[in-house]
């Protein structure tokens, strides 16, 4: 009975309202970079996005999931939302040094979306 309690334990903890991803990713030019950004339990169907910008306010989308775990490709980047595992895939391909910069994880939601930042480095090929 002890044990069970303990497994089942996790579920009366409060949710966690923040988003966990790297500080940084580094890429070779030319090559591909993936980043994963995991997001709280109840965000699931939520859309998902990855936008590039110094700033959270002025950030401009680079593609953005329809809130199912359908791929969804801009471009040379993709993203992908795994709802058993709560983490959002993006796939950069072909990366050159203009890729560089801050990109931010971001669940859209009523209010304030949720975002987090991540800086992205390329390195020369």
């Amino acid at each position: 009975m002890m044990g069970t309690l303990l497994g089942w334990g996790w579920l009366l903890l409060p949710v966690c309202q923040a988003l966990v991803v790297p500080k940084k990713v580094s890429g070779r030019a030319g090559e591909m970079v993936s980043l994963r950004c995991w997001y709280p339990r109840g965000y699931e169907g939520y859309k998902k996005y990855w936008c590039w910008g110094a700033s959270s306010d002025a950030c401009c989308k680079v593609v953005e999931t329809v809130g199912e775990e359908v791929p969804q490709q801009h471009g040379q980047v993709s993203i992908q939302d795994s709802h058993i595992s709560c983490v959002v895939l993006l796939t950069a391909e072909y990366l050159s040094e203009v890729d560089a910069g801050s990109y931010w994880c971001g669940v859209e939601r009523m209010g304030r979306d949720l975002m987090e930042p991540v800086t992205v480095r390329v390195v020369p090929g």
